[in-house]
């Protein structure tokens, strides 16, 4: 489909049919407020409001002030009834009042002079943002059981809302985790909670614990303009809640397979290799919940098994064919979920929680790649253990005040082995061998305390909190052991060794890597951090039309720096540090906004300003404590290529047998001496938005923004010099980890949401983006290093995930006989590529980042561009190989999943659910990697033909631009076509 045909048909849906709560974005509750008025809009003061969930029967009164505003705050998310009353006024009903996770619905209540045995009664929940100006969005529960969810993962919908898309793999611990990269950023830094507890990996980033699909009741993601009361990300707020008993006992039953017979093979697959894997998967889900004690103690719990046997695709280096290969090694994967919740009301003042979360996987997949596809040797095995506990107390300390206090624990256990011990082998196409970064072990536990007390004062909604976090981790690395080689050639050419064969003994190797404790782990324990941070927000209705946001949140960590570890740096280092260490103190977020909204609520125009800090993962940490020179010495050592003469290789030259044996090469290509910058500073985002939302008709609103985010002090690895390490005998890099490089993204992101009669809806989003970034990676330099370090701008570049336009259209429509159909399009234009040198070793000095695609748009400017190159001389005298006119950088991505249900009815209360699910239906390629140095999935390094000068093959790259992985993998989003079967009972 042409990015032409998809715009106008997402203009169409604008124009023609987003159905958005009112937001007041907070944590894993909801808020209910509103002002009170007589038939001539006057205040009515000291008027009564009873709200009580229909499912629970929890009640909660308030009653309006002096301005005629009342407000209840942390309640659970769910369907409330709304009363109003007051002495000469008839009785005001709102007998379905719908509270989302992290939003406040505000009420414009009108009483009607009266009895008050009078009824007058309000249907709906008003749907337009009268109150803020938070940029977000909310996925329901009808979106997490009617929309094809391929690998029932409930993070997948988060690509729903604009300004979110997927991000690259940058974790070697975690292989299934959903990344999802939110205006701009990564994913390393966003922040994810499940009913207020954090769940992020603070030692790598990412998140360590899943949920069953069956325990969530919704999820919000505020993508820009988030109140003072969330922090510690500079990118996206995710707040998961999950399900609590009701009144009545509830439960279901579901079960999902699929099979490899029902589905097509990835479109780089080798149809010639007669070896297919078998693909299937098993899903079991169980959920119950219901009363202990009626309205007063509740229990839900949740099960939920994945057996899978999946397979990743890699790579044989064929030395009869001189190509590489591709067919399938086996990734099983099995991941047992489980959770409890018990909600109990001791009185209509207070609500208690408990909540325990499991989860262990076991699976198998490809190590990071730092090339477009590795071989089967380079899986390796991960298991993952998390368990966490909460408590949390909701106490009303008056009709319009109250206290909200949790208490959160939880562990993880991440172990990550190789599939196949060895050396890692390096060639420009492919990574073989085992993974230079494994084996590893990863450890954390987390505790946490949050207190907030909101409160009214006069036409304030106040919100004011505190929070502690302390986090102590563990790393145990086996990282370099084994070591790393880099050949510069894929295959071969000519005897190099004059045994009179060419074999893989002939290859040219330009350095080694190597560890020089090559028999023991580094064990990195105590890497231990505490967080701190406060904040106050200020809603202030200074109209009843016009509102401000106020907030300020200060945030402080003690040991992200390694404040105490300062006094155990390598001393051969320290003249090059600057100034003294201190801890980063001076984190203060102040945001603004306004929402002014018309008379009749049906428009509103919102804009404001934040600061925002993001949180710096320990790993920085291991990084200063274990690359110190002394701890884990990375040996780099010349290849053979340095020996090589007329003759061959000089005696005594390092060969594929005996490879570790050259002279030590001042950190070329290691990561040298690693040091915190005693300057670094949390990385610190800007966010600015203007938008405005806008209700037609009874079910249907338009919401657009503008959103420009400026990122600072984001950390990068700049080299700073050598120096004489008497540990190797040698000289060695040392690499500043500065606060010194930024991030920029722009974006229009418009969504809109039509009801229809009889349950059908449609939901679309579009993103108009451009996201600019200074590294592949997300805050850990443990990459390629910036080609100049003097001159960090020439880092500066697109994102490797990059899309200038993403839309999703979504729905659900009730057909004849009780028929729903769920259809999910995603349609995105593609990631740049990152253009390697011929032996992969960087990027080509001469281009921006992630050049393809963007400074070039198809082979025939890039070889205009190498041609002037080569005449003025190449790169330092090397000459590049010029790539086939139609060389391809990037492919749009699109993909039709489809759910087809019907239910049977079993009884008054039971019934049973048939699904058919379809994804990506017309099997569409899409070409997409998954690391952070190749996300186009596009072979990406400028490999030549030939090894030999001599030859016309030296300065020719027939493999670039050639398509080498699709999305998704075997399983994934936009991957092959496939068919999934499942049944579900619910009573």
């Amino acid at each position: 489909m042409k990015l032409r045909h998809v715009l106008a048909l997402t203009l169409s849906l604008l124009i023609t049919s987003w159905n958005s709560s009112v937001h007041a974005q907070q944590a894993a509750t909801s808020s209910l407020g509103g002002r009170v008025v007589d038939p001539q809009g006057v205040a009515v003061v000291g008027a009564k409001v009873v709200i009580q969930q229909k499912a629970t029967g929890l009640s909660r009164e308030t009653a309006t002030n002096a301005e005629g505003l009342f407000r209840a705050n942390d309640l659970p998310p769910g369907v409330y009834e709304v009363r109003a009353e007051a002495s000469g006024f008839a009785e005001t009903v709102y007998p379905s009042i719908s509270l989302a996770v992290g939003r406040t619905v505000e009420l414009a209540v009108a009483l009607k002079v009266g009895a008050r045995e009078e009824n007058v009664t309000v249907e709906g929940t008003p749907l337009v943002n009268t109150t803020s100006s938070v940029v977000d969005g909310l996925i329901t529960a009808e979106a997490i059981h009617d929309l094809p969810l391929n690998g029932r993962n409930f993070l997948e919908l988060s690509f729903l809302i604009p300004g979110n898309s997927p991000a690259p793999n940058f974790d070697p611990t975690k292989t299934n985790t959903v990344l999802v990269s939110s205006a701009g950023q990564l994913g390393r830094g966003a922040n994810v909670t499940i009913d207020g507890a954090d769940i992020n990996d603070d030692a790598v980033g990412g998140t360590v614990q899943n949920v069953s699909e069956e325990a969530v009741q919704e999820f919000q993601i505020a993508t820009n303009r988030f109140s003072a009361e969330l922090g510690r990300t500079g990118s996206a707020v995710t707040n998961v809640v999950t399900k609590s008993g009701t009144d009545a006992t509830h439960g279901s039953a579901s079960v999902f397979l699929r099979d490899g017979r029902w589905q097509a093979l990835p479109a780089t697959y080798d149809r010639t290799n007669t070896a297919v894997p078998p693909f299937s998967r098993q899903q079991y889900a169980f959920g119950l919940g219901g009363p202990v004690v009626k309205d007063k103690l509740f229990w839900f719990a949740s099960v939920e098994y994945r057996d899978q046997d999946g397979g990743v695709l890699v790579g044989t280096r064929n030395l009869a064919t001189r190509t590489i290969d591709k067919s399938f090694a086996p990734a099983p994967l099995k991941d047992t979920m489980a959770s409890g919740r018990l909600d109990w009301v001791p009185s209509a003042a207070d609500r208690v929680t408990f909540r325990y979360a499991f989860q262990h996987a076991a699976d198998t997949g490809a190590s990071t790649l730092n090339r477009a596809i590795g071989s089967a040797s380079y899986r390796q095995e991960g298991t993952n253990e998390g368990h966490s506990g909460l408590a949390s107390w909701t106490h009303s300390l008056s009709s319009s005040s109250t206290n909200s206090l949790l208490f959160a624990v939880s562990d993880f256990d991440n172990s990550t082995m190789p599939v196949t011990p060895g050396t890692q082998f390096t060639f420009p196409s492919i990574v073989d061998g085992a993974s230079f970064r494994v084996p590893q072990a990863t450890t954390q536990r987390r505790y946490q305390l949050n207190d907030t007390v909101s409160f009214l004062l006069g036409s304030h909604s106040l919100k004011v909190g505190a929070e502690y976090q302390k986090v102590s981790a563990n790393f145990g690395l086996g990282v370099f052991r084994q070591g790393r080689i880099e050949f510069v050639q894929d295959f071969p050419e000519f005897d190099l060794n004059g045994d009179g064969r060419v074999d893989d003994n002939d290859l040219l190797f330009a350095v080694t890597l190597r560890s020089n404790k090559p028999d023991q782990d580094l064990n990195l324990n105590n890497q231990d951090n505490t967080h701190f941070a406060g904040f106050v927000q200020d809603d202030w209705r200074i109209h009843p039309q016009f509102t401000i946001n106020a907030g300020l949140r200060y945030e402080f960590d003690t040991d992200v720096k390694n404040v105490s570890g300062y006094d155990q740096v390598n001393p051969i280092v320290k003249p090059f540090y600057v100034g003294d260490r201190k801890r980063d103190g001076n984190n203060f977020g102040p945001r603004v906004g306004f929402n002014w909204a018309s008379k009749d609520g049906r428009t509103s125009v919102h804009g404001g300003y934040g600061i925002y800090y993001d949180r710096v993962t320990l790993e920085i940490v291991s990084l200063e404590r274990g690359l110190d020179g002394r701890s884990l010495v990375v040996e780099v050592r010349a290849g053979n290529v340095f020996f090589l003469g007329p003759q061959g290789p000089a005696p005594g030259a390092p060969s594929l047998q005996d490879p570790f044996t050259g002279f030590i090469l001042p950190g070329a290509g290691a990561s040298g001496i690693d040091i915190i910058d005693n300057r670094q500073q949390n990385p610190t985002v800007q966010q600015f938005n203007f938008g405005a939302q806008r209700q037609f008709g009874k079910d249907f609103v338009v919401k657009a923004d503008y959103v420009h985010n400026l990122g600072t002090h984001f950390i990068i690895g700049r080299p700073l010099g050598t120096v004489f390490n008497p540990v190797v005998g040698g000289p060695d890099t040392v690499v500043n980890l500065e606060s010194s490089v930024n991030t920029h993204y722009d974006g229009l992101l418009v969504s809109t949401e039509k009801r229809f009669s009889q349950g059908s809806q449609v939901r679309v989003a579009y993103t108009f983006s451009k996201a600019l970034n200074y590294a592949n990676d997300d805050q850990i330099p443990f990459s390629y290093g910036p080609v100049d370090p003097n001159n960090l701008r020439l880092e500066y570049g697109p994102t490797p995930n990059d899309q200038r336009h993403r839309v999703n259209v979504s729905g659900t429509f009730v057909l004849p006989a009780g028929f729903r159909l769920s259809p999910l399009f995603t349609f995105a234009t593609g990631v740049p590529m990152d253009i390697q040198m011929p032996d992969g070793s960087s990027r080509v000095p001469a281009f921006q980042r992630n050049a393809g695609g963007r400074q070039f748009k198809t082979g025939a400017q890039l070889n205009a561009f190498l041609q002037n190159l080569n005449a003025s001389g190449g790169i330092n005298g090397t000459l590049l190989p010029l790539v086939n006119d139609d060389a391809r950088f990037s492919d749009n991505f699109q993909s039709l999943d489809v759910r087809l249900s019907k239910s049977f009815h079993l009884g008054k209360t039971s019934s049973i659910e048939v699904i058919a699910e379809a994804f990506n239906l017309y099997n569409a390629t899409n070409i997409l990697g998954v690391s952070t140095s190749n996300y186009s999935g596009f072979s990406n390094v400028l490999v030549r033909d030939s090894s030999d000068p001599t030859s016309a093959g030296y300065l020719r790259s027939s493999s670039f631009g050639k398509p080498i992985t699709t999305a998704g993998g075997v399983f994934g989003s936009g991957g092959p076509r496939a068919f999934q079967f499942g049944a579900r009972i619910a009573f």
